[in-house]
């Protein structure tokens, strides 16, 4: 491993670099508006180009990618995945059509799906078990910067250019006030590729032997397919869990500055610009909670911690999910969604380390490929859909979107807590299988030993 000044100074390089993923990723969401009226688009349309044109793409390229994570430089790789989504961040300031919107935001996905696998891989080789939490932790807290920073961001462009419908960009002519607003975020995160090739990448051992493993021995697709196999249930509940409260804060996320505009007629910048900064309060506060709580029943001997927080997180998401559509005011409501947000956050935490604890440590790249194809094939693309299919469907209405919230918020906060709660022992006993030894029935045992820190 290497030193901690070394793997911290790795942590803050990713931090930055998933700052520019969610603002990136999330700055569509501020543009809902504007893009329908001038591209004729639906709840149901805008819904499938923020969640299921991304996310599939995600998920799908995710795969490959979690095998090229066990091969490949980490770095390297990583860094081609962002070159990727800041092109086509900026191509879709020059899209015209719903398909070509659709096409652009796939090719963000594709290139965001280099994130997590590198990430998780890297983490998980930068540090102990018990130290994980919080390392994943503070860098999972990038996540809800960045989607702060692409609200407050995408607010205050929104603000400046209210009632300029057409701006003029030298060299490119005039583009939609909502085009530009792509073409100014794309290109700065180019800026971090240098930082990211500078990563340390380690030399990446079995744990068993000590002896360091080449590219040519990652484990073979039939051997990961061997240990998901035994361990089919812990990987189901852990995974479901995960993608249930990834559906809420995404999906709510999406949907909430609309939200504030429809049912209390808060223009959209002033309601991106709140709800941006209390999504970087309450998402920071959630996600170093979840990490630093489980670390903590981790080192004291809670092997099923991680999904055991997962579980509580969502039982304390459930009462604000259905509380804050119903909000007689603004403020209220606001508030009342920052008390989900900081619980759904947790899941930033415990998801990642959770399928660290559950893959051996040549598996990690491609387990977290099927964790993030899970986490973002129905989390990312479904969550918002969910909410405006109730709209559009359901009650006919988008200026019933808030009881579109109101009966899917909570829904999806309580079958969160139900996979968690069901997986726990199963949780348990792929851990220790992957630590080589014998489960206890209670949760309370020793501490893991080193072999669990190697995967092995």
């Amino acid at each position: 491993m290497p030193r901690p000044i070394v793997a911290w100074y790795g942590v803050a390089v990713l931090f930055a670099v998933q700052i520019f993923s969610f603002v990136d990723r999330q700055a569509l969401s501020l543009l809902i508006a504007p893009i329908k009226a001038d591209l004729g688009m639906s709840d149901t349309e805008v819904s499938l180009v923020i969640g299921l044109g991304f996310a599939l793409a995600y998920a799908i390229a995710g795969l490959p990618i979690g095998r090229l994570v066990d091969r490949i430089s980490r770095p390297a790789l990583l860094s081609a995945g962002l070159a990727l989504w800041c092109g086509c961040t900026f191509l879709c300031g020059f899209v015209r059509s719903f398909p070509q919107l659709a096409l652009a935001r796939s090719g963000v996905g594709i290139g965001e799906a280099t994130g997590t696998p590198v990430v998780v891989s890297l983490l998980g080789d930068w540090f102990l078990p018990h130290r994980r939490g919080l390392a994943f932790a503070v860098f999972a807290v990038s996540a809800y910067v960045g989607t702060g920073l692409a609200l407050v961001a995408g607010s205050a462009i929104v603000h400046a250019f209210a009632g300029v419908s057409v701006v003029e960009v030298p060299l490119v002519g005039p583009v939609r006030t909502w085009q530009f607003v792509f073409l100014l975020i794309g290109p700065p995160g180019l800026l971090v590729i240098p930082f990211v090739l500078s990563l340390f990448e380690p030399r990446r051992s079995t744990g068993a032997a000590g002896r360091t493993m080449a590219a040519s021995d990652a484990p073979e697709l039939s051997q990961v397919v061997g240990h998901y196999r035994r361990h089919w249930r812990a990987f189901t509940t852990q995974h479901a869990a995960s993608a249930l409260l990834a559906m809420l804060f995404y999906g709510t996320g999406a949907w909430v500055p609309e939200f504030l505009r429809r049912t209390y007629g808060l223009p959209i910048a002033q309601g991106g610009l709140l709800f941006g900064l209390v999504t970087v309060a309450a998402g920071t506060v959630g996600v170093l909670s979840g990490g630093v709580i489980s670390d903590r029943m981790l080192k004291a001997g809670c092997t099923d911690a991680r999904l055991r927080v997962t579980g509580f997180a969502a039982l304390g998401a459930l009462p604000f999910a259905a509380a804050f559509p119903h909000a007689a005011t603004p403020g209220l409501a606001l508030a009342l969604a920052g008390g989900m947000i900081v619980f759904t956050a947790a899941i930033s935490t415990t998801g990642s380390t959770g399928v660290q604890e559950l893959a051996p440590a040549r598996m990690r790249g491609t387990a977290s490929a099927v964790y993030l194809f899970v986490f973002n094939g129905i989390g990312l693309s479904l969550g918002p859909t969910v909410f405006a299919l109730l709209t559009d469907r359901a009650f006919g209405d988008e200026a019933l979107l808030w009881r579109a919230l109101a009966v899917g918020a909570p829904s999806l906060a309580a079958l969160a807590a139900l996979a968690a709660f069901t997986g726990l022992s199963s949780y348990r006993t792929c851990v220790a299988a992957n630590a080589g030894e014998t489960p206890r029935s209670s949760a309370r045992r020793g501490p893991p030993g080193p072999a669990l820190a190697t995967g092995v």
